[in-house]
């Protein structure tokens, strides 16, 4: 069977490798130069109403998170963290990331898309590429997503990439000074299903 492909390991891989092309996007590893475009949609209140963080308030919030988060994930062996291009026009519209639980081989997906690229079907596009990339190269059993019971979008996206709705976890979250039910999915794959792949 396939090891689990650590990020330790696939820090070692060129690029290329970890760059996800799907028809309309490319899915690459995020860099400190994509700061601005990140911070163009990360202080939009209407793109933050579901996320666990807040608007960012100035470019140094962009690099905080880039450097704390995004890029450390990577750094610790503990996920992935993409920048979403749109090859129509080479922007960077939003990012989407796996968080690993390596001992158990599961994810955690994650994203996020600028407003003026809702309802074109870009985040389903970006979360199916991310997917298959956590089975056929992280050799995942399963990846889960989460969102809040009333974020419908978010609930379509998931759906439409292929995971399943499995319930609703109460006070599963607390941010934003209140907590939040949530609907969680996964998609799972079953051992057979990598042993064929070795």
């Amino acid at each position: 069977m396939p090891p689990l492909c650590k990020i330790q390991t696939m820090l070692n891989l060129p690029d290329q490798l970890l760059t996800i092309q799907t028809p309309r996007l490319i899915l690459r590893k995020l860099a400190l130069a994509d700061a601005e475009d990140i911070f163009a949609y990360a202080r939009d209140p209407d793109v933050t109403a579901y996320t666990l963080w807040e608007p960012h308030q100035s470019i140094n919030d962009t690099y905080d998170y880039l450097n704390n988060i995004a890029l450390e994930i990577c750094r610790s062996g503990m996920g992935i963290t993409w920048g979403i291009i749109e090859k129509e026009s080479g922007k960077l519209i939003g990012t989407c990331s796996l968080q690993t639980t390596s001992v158990h081989r599961r994810a955690e997906m994650g994203y996020v898309l600028s407003k003026s690229y809702w309802g074109r079907g870009l985040m389903t596009e970006a979360v199916k590429g991310a997917i298959a990339f956590g089975f056929h190269v992280m050799h995942l059993l399963r990846i889960q997503g989460f969102c809040a019971v009333d974020n419908f979008a978010s609930a379509r996206v998931l759906e439409k990439a292929g995971m399943q709705f499995e319930g609703v976890l109460h006070n599963y979250v607390f941010t934003k000074e209140r907590t939040w039910n949530v609907n969680m999915y996964a998609i799972t794959r079953s051992l057979d299903f990598l042993y064929s792949q070795d």
